[in-house]
């Protein structure tokens, strides 16, 4: 997996790394949200409802599901960086192919991108364990899973921009390009710095699955439930409570920006040592939790917007925290522990819009949003009540504390 070693920040102030890592994200994450954004364009020229949409959604998440399996199952050692330059390019394929095969074309080119995103998250979550010092990596973490709710607002804005003169296909073609373009310069670089020769990294220790992954990934699993969902029909409940389109809307993007500030400001904290990561991030679910109960309660636009911006910034602003716990835990094999963990967040992907949907046609969206409250409180309790890593996941340093242990000051 290219993690030996495992102790962060091997020289320099990892700032190339971060952000060369949140910019993949945002590539990997396009060929979902650019389906999410243009979905009303492809629907209308291909016959299709969202019902169909939301299939194709579900598809990346589970592809994602089998391609986080995979980075935990494969041995054979390969850099993040060979990693990361090879996702942009085969990203690039699933959009052309998205774009210009048919319908077929659309169904295999996201799911050849959620596969893509699922294989590399926990070689970047690595990457960033490696590079960026001990004293960054929370918000390193952070900035990465920003990344996701900003390629949401790229997507739409590309859909004025791009799709609405120039048809969806565009919109894909162009995000294809890009990736390209970020993929090239680094792989010709790498390619000349090793005179033309494969230098793969040592292979990573094995991990063994514990309670204290298991647990994580069960946490993810929840979260993503939640945070898929309130992406998804937010809106559409803030206008079944009495909002207007326009209200629920900047609602919306009042809390796509709530959520990227949450995942930046929690690394910042525990960088600082102000908390234990563990402890800020059940109360991250639990703030969630609050949110969606305020959502359920539906008393009117106002207390839709609070109970909005609590869903957003606590129940899906967990994710940067969450790999950060996981990988911390297990120095030298970041990218086998975040593979669980994202294993855990792409099964929540996929089902939470899904069964979302399901309940609000047969009982409506207070039943709904209760549902997830339930959820959300689950994800709280199971981290809070977790045990300490096993003991042959300790720091190498003798006397070191565990990033995840030290406690508030």
């Amino acid at each position: 997996m290219g993690e030996a070693g495992g102790k962060g920040g091997s020289g320099g102030s990892g700032a190339g790394a971060a952000v060369s890592v949140a910019l993949i994200t945002v590539l990997t994450s396009l060929p979902l949200f650019l389906v999410g954004a243009t979905s009303t364009l492809v629907n209308r020229e291909l016959g299709w409802d969202a019902g169909d949409t939301g299939l194709l959604l579900a598809a990346y998440w589970l592809s994602s599901l089998s391609g986080a399996y995979l980075s935990r199952r494969i041995d054979t050692p390969v850099s993040a960086e060979a990693t990361v330059g090879s996702a942009a390019l085969v990203t690039a394929a699933a959009l052309s192919l998205s774009a210009w095969a048919g319908d077929g074309g659309l169904v295999a080119g996201t799911a050849v991108g959620g596969l893509v995103y699922g294989y590399t998250q926990p070689h970047t979550n690595s990457l960033l364990m490696r590079r960026c010092p001990p004293s960054v990596q929370g918000f390193a973490f952070g900035l990465k899973q920003a990344a996701i709710p900003a390629s949401t607002l790229l997507g739409s804005l590309a859909v004025p921009a791009v799709a609405v003169p120039f048809g969806w296909r565009a919109v894909f073609t162009a995000s294809a390009a890009v990736c390209v373009v970020y993929a090239l310069p680094g792989l010709v670089r790498r390619h000349r710095s090793s005179g033309g020769r494969r230098t793969p990294a040592a292979p990573a220790p094995p991990l063994r699955m514990n309670a204290h992954l298991l647990g994580l990934a069960v946490a993810g699993l929840c979260g993503a439930m939640v945070g898929n969902a309130i992406g998804g029909f937010l809106i559409a409940s803030g206008v079944h409570q009495g909002m207007t389109l326009t209200w629920a809307s900047m609602l919306a993007a009042a809390g796509s920006v709530t959520n990227i500030a949450v995942r930046l400001v929690a690394g910042v904290v525990v960088d600082r040592g102000r908390y234990a990561p563990r402890s800020l991030l059940w109360q991250l679910y639990l703030a969630g939790a609050v949110g969606t109960l305020l959502l359920a309660a539906g008393g009117g636009p106002w207390v839709t917007t609070l109970g909005g911006l609590l869903a957003f910034g606590g129940g899906w602003g967990w994710a940067g925290l969450l790999h950060y716990v996981a990988g911390a835990a297990f120095p030298g094999r970041a990218a086998r522990a975040t593979a669980v963990t994202q294993m855990g967040v792409s099964l929540g992907g996929a089902t939470g819009p899904m069964l979302f949907g399901l309940l609000v046609d047969h009982a409506g969206f207070g039943a709904a949003w209760l549902a997830l409250t339930a959820v959300g409180a689950v994800a709280a309790v199971v981290v809070r009540l977790l045990r300490e890593p096993p003991a042959e996941a300790a720091p190498d340093t003798a006397g070191a504390p565990s990033p995840t242990t030290y406690t508030r000051k």
